[in-house]
């Protein structure tokens, strides 16, 4: 039986990980990625950043990223084609392919990415989940389940860290009551965010929480 794993991964030399680390409030979702060199994946992603110009200064200082090309614009963000580097990143393409796995989702926000995937058992994801550890790749894991059940519950759902912490301390700071006993600035100062981050944070962790309480 397969296993699925859910899990929050970061840093700066994973893919992309420099842009996450300098745009903590961007988002970013992976929509297709193939390699016809295994070495240098090509990835298609929608970001969401509001500052276009200083997404795209921040993508050419990234050394991750080879090449990238941005196709199309639509209220959901900007859809970037990118070819991962040679050097200054670490193979997890190469890797999780080997193990057997196979990407279901992978979402980057708030310096990290949010990742679910397939492997044929837990023996292959420990070896991967080794292979990021021995790379320094700070992980978290969210949640392991058998075969496809798992999945169908819901395991994107779960709270980031961050987005646990922004939550908690909104919630011990007065800002859900009515009126609101805090202002978003002074969250945000607490956190050490800026007031955008630390607004799209609280929305992000309130979808999830209403995804995974009250949508079947």
């Amino acid at each position: 039986m397969s296993l699925l794993a859910a899990f929050e991964a970061s840093s700066p030399a994973l893919a992309l990980g420099p842009t996450l680390e300098a745009l903590p409030s961007i988002e970013i979702e992976l929509e297709r990625q193939y390699a016809l060199d295994p070495g240098r994946p090509i990835a298609f992603c929608r970001m969401q950043y509001r500052d276009r110009e200083g997404l795209v200064r921040t993508l050419a200082d990234d050394d991750t990223i080879d090449e990238f090309d941005r196709l199309s614009e639509t209220e959901r963000g900007s859809l970037y084609r990118l070819q991962r580097s040679e050097t200054d990143v670490i193979d997890a393409y190469r890797e999780w392919v080997d193990a057997g796995g196979e990407l279901l989702a992978c979402h980057g926000s708030d310096g990290s990415w949010a990742v679910e995937m397939r492997f044929p058992d837990r023996d292959s994801f420990g070896r991967y989940h080794e292979f990021l550890a021995s790379e320094g790749v700070s992980i978290e894991l969210q949640r392991l389940a058998d075969g496809d059940e798992g999945r169908r519950r819901g395991s994107r759902s779960a709270l980031t860290d961050a987005q646990r912490e922004a939550l908690t301390l909104a919630h011990e700071y007065g800002f859900f009551e009515v009126p609101r006993e805090t202002e978003l600035s002074e969250i945000a100062a607490e956190l050490g965010i800026s007031n955008q981050a630390v607004s799209e944070r609280l929305r992000r962790g309130q979808a999830q929480l209403i995804d995974d309480r009250l949508v079947e």
